[in-house]
């Protein structure tokens, strides 16, 4: 007989539970690439007037971005490099150090656009542009990827 009291807890819970997971992580994709988009908008259109509103929309996101690490990491992540088993490991490992390494690239973004000066608007769209794309890429990427560590989790059955 097995003491059940040494048995790691079931992944993620019920399946209720994993559910309430991905329905989470989805929402702070979908919101974070909302803010993106309205950034891009101005951006595209070279609205060098709202440079203001997107310090302030900058900071928003990166605020966002912090909440959905947590989410993510405390949530999903180090569960799995826990208690899953060894591919799942892996991929999450890789996932956290992915995204630590995206969150200081946003953050150094962050800085060194914390004022956009109307002479140096042509580089901030560039480097505005692409961070966005990049994030964008990331974050759909590893929404997919979060999807399937979630679904897996359902055969661990610990």
């Amino acid at each position: 007989m097995i003491d059940s009291s040494l048995a790691p807890p079931t992944l993620f819970g019920s399946s209720d539970q994993r559910k309430a997971l991905r329905v989470q992580a989805e929402g702070y994709v979908l919101r974070a690439s909302l803010m993106m988009r309205r950034a891009r908008t101005l951006v595209t259109n070279d609205r060098v007037d709202a440079s203001a509103l997107l310090t302030d929309r900058r900071t928003a996101l990166g605020q966002h971005f912090q909440r959905y690490q947590r989410l993510k990491h405390g949530s999903i992540f180090d569960p799995i490099v826990a208690y899953a088993p060894t591919s799942s490991k892996i991929v999450a490992r890789g996932m956290k150090i992915d995204c630590m390494e995206l969150g200081e690239e946003f953050v150094a973004y962050q800085t060194r656009w914390l004022r956009v000066p109307l002479s140096e608007w042509r580089w901030y769209k560039a480097d505005m542009l692409a961070t966005v794309d990049k994030l964008s890429l990331h974050l759909d990427a590893e929404l997919r990827a979060i999807r399937q560590l979630l679904m897996v989790a359902e055969f661990y059955h610990k």
